[in-house]
């Protein structure tokens, strides 16, 4: 492998590292009201497996998808960095991001929330209708 692949190949994994790690808590912050662990924990091995394949694919473009051992160390200062110089001037911009993404989602959630209201009466409804016009028979126990 040649000098210039081999540059390529670290920094290709130096801004992966970065957009990964960016990539990862906006999806967090999305998702950071919802406490089912299972959820969480098959998402971020979701995350994960698509993150690791389009770094093998990235890889496989630059230099024949060889891994080398400072690919990672690359990825890890990328990581690094993000989390102790960036993460805090991203967080603006993650809450950017969630605020225009609520504002999309706001006729779907408010499409959802009516039907749900709407469910609810209705189960009131046949539970009322039930106590005043079905009443139990003598002969059953209750």
């Amino acid at each position: 492998m040649d000098l210039v692949k081999q540059i390529q190949g670290i920094s290709y994994s130096l801004v992966f590292g970065f957009t990964f790690t960016f990539i990862y808590s906006l999806i967090n912050r999305l998702f950071y009201k919802y406490h089912k662990r299972i959820f969480r924990l098959i998402l971020q091995i979701v995350i994960g497996i698509i993150f690791g394949y389009l770094y093998y694919l990235g890889l496989l473009v630059i230099n024949n998808g060889v891994v080398r051992i400072y690919f990672i160390i690359s990825m890890v200062i990328g990581y690094v960095l993000y989390l102790n110089y960036y993460s805090y001037y991203m967080f603006f911009l993650i809450e950017i991001i969630v605020s225009m993404l609520k504002y999309l989602l706001r006729p779907i959630i408010f499409i959802f929330r009516k039907i749900s209201g709407i469910i609810k009466r209705m189960k009131r409804v046949v539970k009322w209708l039930k106590e005043k016009f079905i009443k139990p028979s003598k002969d059953l126990p209750t």
